[in-house]
């Protein structure tokens, strides 16, 4: 237990360390999703960093960092074996495996992603949504926020900023406003992302913090990654189910519902 709590603080030490003539934010996000489109009922919740310099921001959920920080300590040979052990079997667990790198300087987002263990990365434009402003106003937690509407990847927002946190940037992808993005969220709230953490100081992000292998590859050759991924699983079920008992079917895949539907 001790040990898990101190591998809870390398996230820190290891994502955001301090550097010279550099200024930014951690923000912590939790996000609500509902992976089933059918089911209503079954709302589930991840938290997520943002960590924002200069330069560079980075997205990606705590648990894919705190792994990351594990498998860091174990290839700087800084765990014993029983400890390698306890991680693996009690590694945090993630829906998603993705770590989004918007490069301000460079106006692109690379985005890495892990198909089982296949690692792979593509890269988009960093370019202005189109947002539209409104004069509506919102108390967010003691944030002073203002509305903010855009369409993205098949889905209408709803976002609410504060201008007075001189951060462009927000979860996600989401980018632009003028002011860190407190809570957004599509108007069928089957994502919502809300700000629950906000720290200040200097950092230096790793876009690859363990100088992985990933392949570059085509947003459209991802996309049809992951399709083909998904029908393979799902073919690769009715096959073992129906050698046990050709009377039963595999349960059809509930995560039906990702946050970028086109």
């Amino acid at each position: 237990m001790k040990y898990i709590l101190s591998i809870n603080l390398l996230i820190i030490s290891f994502l955001s360390f301090k550097a010279d003539a550099q200024s930014g934010f951690k923000a912590t996000y939790e996000l609500n999703f509902q992976a089933d489109s059918t089911n209503d009922k079954n709302i589930e919740s991840e938290i997520f960093l943002l960590y924002v310099n200069n330069d560079l921001s980075q997205f990606l959920s705590y648990n894919n960092a705190l792994r990351d920080s594990i498998r860091l300590e174990i290839k700087k040979g800084n765990m014993t074996t029983e400890e390698i052990v306890e991680q693996t079997m009690n590694r945090p667990r993630t829906k998603f495996y993705v770590k989004i790198n918007k490069i301000f300087q460079e106006s692109r987002i690379e985005n890495l992603h892990q198909i089982t263990t296949e690692l792979y990365s593509y890269y988009q434009p960093l370019k202005l949504m189109d947002w539209t402003l409104s004069n509506e106003t919102k108390n967010i937690n003691g944030y002073s926020c203002q509305k903010a509407t855009t369409s993205y990847a098949g889905r209408n927002y709803i976002a609410w900023y504060d201008a007075e946190i001189p951060i462009s940037d927000g979860p996600y992808k989401f980018y632009g406003l003028p002011g860190l993005i407190i809570s957004i969220y599509d108007t069928k709230e089957h994502y919502k992302f809300d700000l629950v953490g906000l720290e200040k100081g200097n950092y230096e992000i790793k876009r690859n913090l363990l100088n992985e292998d990933y392949q570059l590859i085509t947003e459209d050759e991802y996309k049809q990654m992951r399709a083909n991924y998904k029908a393979n699983a799902e073919a690769m079920a009715e096959r073992v189910f129906s050698q046990m008992d050709g009377n039963k079917k595999p349960k059809k895949s509930t995560a039906n519902n990702p946050i970028e539907l086109e």
